[in-house]
């Protein structure tokens, strides 16, 4: 870009980034960006090798989280899943998780472009939906406790106005 003396010209309209809306910031819009496991695969491969070439030593999994700023969990579950398919080695150690890329070309049989079916989204929405299941199996449980419990104290109301009547007779 051309400069005139010290303060350099603004950059062309085509080139200048929209503001972000306010109380966001660009980890919170990396966040949102739903990525397909292709893209997901080549971004952990990348870390770790970036990562390996740095140290000199496989990285453990919480280095290549942070790296791609994502949450541990994401990374466990994405990892997970690159194991699965044989892209990467995860080495266990009694303290952490240690990744190496295994076979970097099982990524191009991933599909490019579709989102995940196994993906930490995903797999979010099956937990929430299995705990919303549960939580109504056990507020009908509860509601069928609570009836059997007012069936129990009105027969046991019932017995004794059986037994004041009787009383009163006599």
């Amino acid at each position: 870009m051309p400069t005139t003396g010290i303060i350099p010209q603004s950059p062309p309209p085509e080139l200048r980034a929209e503001p972000l809306p306010e109380g966001c910031d660009t980890q919170t819009i990396f966040h949102k960006i739903v990525m397909d496991a292709y893209t997901e695969a080549h971004l952990v491969v990348a870390a770790i090798r970036i990562l390996q070439h740095q140290k000199r030593t496989p990285p453990k999994l919480e280095e290549v989280c942070s790296l791609l700023a994502i949450s541990d969990e994401a990374g466990h579950s994405c990892c997970r899943n690159l194991a699965k398919l044989g892209i990467i080695e995860v080495l266990e150690d009694p303290f952490s998780l240690n990744l190496t890329v295994a076979n970097h070309l099982e990524i191009e049989k991933i599909p490019k472009n579709e989102q995940d079916g196994k993906g930490l989204a995903r797999e979010l929405e099956q937990f929430q939906a299995k705990k919303m299941k549960e939580g109504k199996k056990i507020a009908d449980i509860q509601a069928e406790m609570a009836k059997k419990k007012q069936d129990m104290l009105s027969a046991i109301e019932s017995k004794f106005k059986k037994e004041m009547e009787k009383f009163k007779k006599e």
